[in-house]
């Protein structure tokens, strides 16, 4: 009885297992999209920059009795 129980489940898992084993057999697409020029991180960073500045010099609008 335990031999053909494990003939089972090794039946089950084999067929879960075959379809992960054919995915990674096949290489994957190359990536066709070009990634963002350099100038494009610099901006945003300059964004973020002047965004962090701007907050920071703000006045605080406290009270009188602080």
């Amino acid at each position: 009885m335990q031999f053909v129980r494990n003939i089972f489940v090794a039946g089950i898992c084999s067929s879960l297992f075959s379809n992960i084993a054919l995915a990674t057999a096949t290489p994957p697409e190359p990536n066709t999209l070009k990634p963002p020029a350099a100038w494009v991180g610099i901006l945003v960073m300059a964004l973020f920059f002047g965004v962090v500045i701007t907050i920071s010099i703000m006045s605080s609008k406290r009270g009188h009795q602080d």
